[in-house]
């Protein structure tokens, strides 16, 4: 196989060049802008436990945390560049009213997962709308900007060209790929990875549809670990406090919103009075690419793979994503391939 062709330059994108070019493959990118990507934005919460997921998700998503201490480890080597990963679990917040968040996790704990339960009185920083706190401990959190940043020198030392264009259409005949068209060029290669994320729908028919997202940044107060709640999740970051996000069903309208900004403030005062002093240093947004039911949809062809659809998961994917693409090439099956498939979405006759 002499030429791969990567498209979009999102954290799945990238992951999957970076293990493709590490094997000694030929890889091009075709990005409509490197910078666009929502993943620069993204909380970088690793917490399918905090998330509540479930089934072949939750069993998805947990490998893929299990494998994030070697994914950071390669991309510090293979960069140069330092990315802030930090383990040591994450505190999801149980408000009035959520109980059964603390029957969901005495059933993680059951199943053998390091979880604790601390009581909100021992952190001082909380509000009275705290009832509970659950100290998932194999969850982590990264900085999605250090991550995305280290991708990109990565890949520049391993040689992946970059281009710039928007494609807009994969040619297919006899299930295959034949060329792909973009508004400056037409690209050929002998297999092609297509993770577009939210932009899905421009190339392919499937239920992917974007779903944006507004955070916020905020300097003054600082936070041992990450606080998620259903209103609101703090991520600390070296220097500031992530604030995040909005959840908001309208395609791709851009900007940021005093309702958002309101939205966020609100919530992470009820979680974190003290917060009323942070100064606020940047706002911030993206597009998730969502589907109908919260999984990724994946694609296998003869000479390509089409990985998308992680929803607000995407960077905790990005790993085994990678792993199960790397695996196509080399002829292995993945059991994940044919539970995410695309074929769920048909109706059955």
């Amino acid at each position: 196989m002499r030429k791969i062709i990567v498209v979009g330059s999102g954290i799945i994108g990238l992951s999957c060049a970076a293990f493709l070019a590490l094997e000694g493959k030929k890889v091009q990118v075709i990005t409509r802008n490197p910078e666009e990507a929502t993943s620069w934005v993204a909380g970088g919460m690793l917490a399918p436990f905090s998330e509540g997921l479930e089934e072949e998700l939750f069993n998805f998503s947990y490998q893929s945390l299990r494998e994030y201490p070697e994914f950071i480890r390669f991309l510090m080597e293979a960069s140069g560049h330092h990315v802030d990963f930090r383990e040591g679990g994450i505190y999801r917040i149980v408000l009035e009213g959520e109980e059964k968040l603390i029957d969901l996790g005495k059933l993680y704990k059951k199943k053998g997962h390091r979880v604790e339960f601390v009581e909100p009185k021992e952190e001082l920083n909380l509000s009275k709308e705290v009832v509970s706190i659950i100290h998932y401990g194999e969850e982590g959190w990264v900085d999605a900007e250090m991550l995305m940043d280290s991708l990109l020198f990565a890949l520049q030392r391993m040689n992946v060209e970059f281009v710039v264009d928007e494609i807009t259409r994969a040619v297919m005949a006899d299930e295959e790929v034949k060329e792909i068209i973009g508004i400056k060029s037409v690209y050929r290669g002998d297999f092609y990875l297509f993770a577009p994320g939210a932009w899905t729908k421009g190339i392919f028919d499937l239920p992917v549809y974007p779903l944006k997202g507004q955070a916020l940044k905020a300097r003054g107060v600082l936070l041992p670990r990450v606080h998620y709640s259903t209103i609101s999740y703090l991520i600390p970051r070296t220097g500031y406090l992530y604030i995040g996000a909005t959840s908001e069903d309208v395609g791709f309208l851009g900007g940021v919103s005093l309702e958002g900004l309101k939205k966020l403030s609100e919530g992470a005062l009820r979680i974190v009075p003290r917060l009323s002093g942070a100064s606020i240093t940047d706002m911030v947004f993206g597009y998730r690419p969502a589907t109908p039911d919260g999984k990724p949809i994946f694609e296998a062809g003869e000479n390509y793979l089409v990985l998308t659809g992680h929803h607000r998961n995407g960077i905790l994917h990005a790993p085994l994503t990678a792993k199960l693409a790397l695996d196509y090439l080399r002829g292995s099956s993945n059991k994940f391939l044919e539970t995410f498939s695309k074929d769920r979405f048909l109706k059955k006759t």
